[in-house]
């Protein structure tokens, strides 16, 4: 078994094409066949179910094709960590944001990671939290930046980066939009526009979303920016990430408001496997994000010490 017959069966089940995979991984079509079938005749399983259309692993191949993927992951963060200790940061970087994170971390992340970390290329992928956790345990992302709550029974590490508020974005016909700072209690009835995918992941604000008191429209499928749109054109109000209200244009931004309440925070890790070996790799990310965060957000700990593993 070699690393280029596991590399040729990881393409195949993502391009689930033999002449497709063959290109990805720069060789013949007929070279890739045969390849993949020494490995299946030299373990004694047939990886791939021919018959379908498009192709389709077998229940142990598609096994066999994720611990693949884990061990070249492995591979290349060996040589990688090598590299490091001998040519210092330089190397490939994959990383997943949330959705509600990513417009307002993504863009000023990109351009100080190439100002300060030009051998350093980076790979952003903006996903939902599941997808973004069955990515990383697959070794098909290095580290992600999500939510602590949604990684906490989960078997990867994390490290909390910083703690932002909810906001309340108020369409300038309602009443709160005359106040700079609203109570919890200020929300007793009204339209709120709720994107069940995102406010139902938060305890803290599922609990005031389903009050009976306020009339509610939920949201089964859709993005933040598209409550920002409901509630610019039907009226009403939302909640909000307190980094994502940066990315919003200044008109919007004078919708914002802040909710006094201990209890409508989020906290923000960073999250990877229990076998990734690249410290290094982990402060530079921590270090981009101390740069582009307000410094009231950042946790402490962040600020003091270096991530070690």
């Amino acid at each position: 078994m070699t690393f280029q017959q596991l590399e040729y069966i990881v393409a195949v089940e993502k391009y689930r094409h033999f002449v497709n995979a063959a290109t990805a991984c720069g060789v013949t079509q007929s070279t890739l066949s045969s390849t993949i079938a020494k490995l299946e005749q030299e373990i004694d399983v047939v990886i791939f179910d021919r018959s379908k259309h498009p192709i389709e692993p077998t229940a142990l191949g598609a096994r066999i094709i994720s611990q693949a993927s884990v061990i070249l992951h492995n591979s290349e963060m060996l040589r990688e960590l090598v590299q490091n200790e001998k040519q210092n940061d330089r190397g490939h970087l994959r990383i997943g944001m949330l959705p509600s994170l990513a417009p307002a971390i993504f863009p000023s992340f990109a351009k100080q990671a190439r100002a300060c970390y030009p051998n350093i290329v980076t790979q952003v992928e903006e996903a939902p939290t599941i997808s973004l956790i069955d990515k990383l345990q697959k070794a098909e992302l290095d580290m992600i930046i999500v939510s602590s709550s949604d990684i906490t029974d989960t078997n990867l590490l994390d490290v909390e980066l910083f703690t932002e508020r909810f906001l309340l974005y108020v369409s300038p016909a309602h009443m709160l939009h005359n106040r700079e700072r609203v109570a919890p209690e200020d929300l007793q009835d009204g339209d709120i526009w709720v994107l069940k995918s995102f406010h139902d992941r938060y305890q803290q604000l599922s609990e005031f979303t389903h009050r009976e008191s306020l009339h509610t429209a939920f949201l089964d499928t859709g993005s933040l920016s598209t409550l920002i749109s409901l509630v610019d054109i039907n009226g009403g109000y939302t909640l909000i990430p307190q980094l994502y209200a940066n990315a919003l244009n200044e008109q919007q931004r004078q919708n914002v408001r802040i909710i006094q309440s201990p209890k409508f925070f989020r906290t923000i890790s960073l999250a990877f496997r229990r076998d990734y070996l690249r410290e290094r790799m982990l402060n530079i990310v921590a270090d981009i994000i101390k740069h582009i965060v307000p410094d009231d957000m950042i946790k402490e700990q962040i600020k003091k010490y270096k991530i070690t593993i």
